[in-house]
C-alpha cells in the first residue's frame, strides 16, 4: 500500500460524461486510493463528483467529495480549510482540472479574449490557487507531493489551437518553481499524456463511432493504439509516492512514443 496514511486532494476528479464515464482525475482519485490513501474528490459537477468519491467508498476505501471550482480563490480557500477540519493533513496535491471549450479552436486573433482568460483562469491559475493555499497544509503535514497535469500540448501544437498549449506550456513552468522553492519537504511533478481516451471528449458519438476516431487517432502513435485513464493514473500513483522519491522538477512524457516520432502518417 503506497499511498496507506496519506491524504489526498485531486481536481478535477469527477467521473466523466455519458452517466459516469471515464476520467484522468477520477481514474486518479481511485488509483490512489486503492493504495490507501484518503481521498478528496475535488470538482464542480456534484452528481459525477460525489459519484466518483461514492465508487471509492464502494471498493472498500476512503473519499470525500468538495465541490470547488478552481478559478474561484474562496471556494478553493474552503475545500483546503475542509480537507484540514476532516483529516487534519495534506500529504500530496493533484492538479487535474482543465477546461477545454470548443470555442478554443481558434488562432489567436481569432480567440474571444473572455475564451482566453477563462481557460487560463481554470488551467493554470486554478493549479496556482490550489498550489497556493495547498502548500501551507503540505509543509504541516511534514511534506509530501505535488502532482499537475499537463499535455503533449505543452510540446507539440496543433494548428488553429492556442489556448490550451499555453496553459498548459505555462504549467510545467509553475511545476518546476514548485520543485525548487519547496523541496526537499515537497516534490513537484508533471505529467504530459499524449491523447488519452475520456468520456468527454466522446461527446454524442456512438460506440461505432468512438472506435473509429481512436482508429484514426491511434495510426499516428507508434503503440497503434490509445492510451487509458488508468495508464495515466498509474504515472500519478508513482509521481505521488515514494517510489519516485528522487524525481523533482520533471515532466513526464505518456504519449506512446508519439512525441518522438520523426514523420507519423497523416
Amino acid at each position: 500500500m503506497r499511498m496507506q496514511g496519506k491524504v489526498v486532494l485531486v481536481t478535477g476528479a469527477a467521473l466523466g460524461y455519458k452517466e459516469g464515464g471515464l476520467s484522468i482525475g477520477g481514474s486518479i482519485a481511485r488509483r490512489l486510493a486503492a493504495e490507501g490513501a484518503r481521498v478528496i474528490v475535488v470538482d464542480i459537477n456534484d452528481q459525477m463528483g460525489e459519484r466518483s468519491a461514492q465508487r471509492i467508498r464502494d471498493a472498500g476505501g476512503e473519499s470525500l467529495y468538495v465541490h470547488a471550482d478552481v478559478s474561484k480563490t474562496d471556494e478553493v480557500v474552503a475545500a483546503i480549510a475542509r480537507t484540514r477540519d476532516e483529516y487534519g493533513a495534506l500529504h500530496c496535491l493533484v492538479n487535474c482540472a482543465a477546461s477545454y471549450p470548443i470555442e478554443m479552436w481558434r488562432n489567436v486573433v481569432e480567440t474571444d479574449e473572455k475564451v482566453w482568460q477563462h481557460v487560463i483562469d481554470v488551467n493554470v491559475s486554478g493549479y496556482f490557487r490550489f498550489a497556493k493555499y495547498g502548500i501551507p497544509l503540505i509543509l504541516e503535514s511534514g511534506g509530501g507531493t505535488i502532482v499537475n497535469m499537463s499535455s503533449g500540448s505543452a510540446n507539440l501544437v496543433a494548428k488553429n489551437w492556442c489556448t490550451y498549449p499555453v496553459t498548459k506550456a505555462a504549467i510545467l513552468a509553475l511545476t518546476r518553481t514548485l520543485a525548487v522553492d519547496f523541496a526537499p519537504q515537497i516534490r513537484a511533478n508533471a505529467i504530459c499524456p499524449g491523447f488519452v481516451a475520456i468520456a468527454n471528449s466522446e461527446l454524442d458519438r456512438t460506440r461505432e463511432e468512438v472506435e473509429a476516431w481512436h482508429g484514426r487517432i491511434a495510426a499516428r502513435y507508434p503503440m497503434r493504439r490509445v492510451c487509458t485513464t488508468e495508464e495515466i493514473a498509474n504515472v500519478a500513483l508513482f509521481l505521488a509516492c515514494e517510489d519516485s522519491s528522487f524525481v523533482n522538477g520533471e515532466c513526464l512524457v505518456v504519449d506512446g512514443g508519439r512525441a518522438v516520432w520523426e514523420v507519423p502518417p497523416a
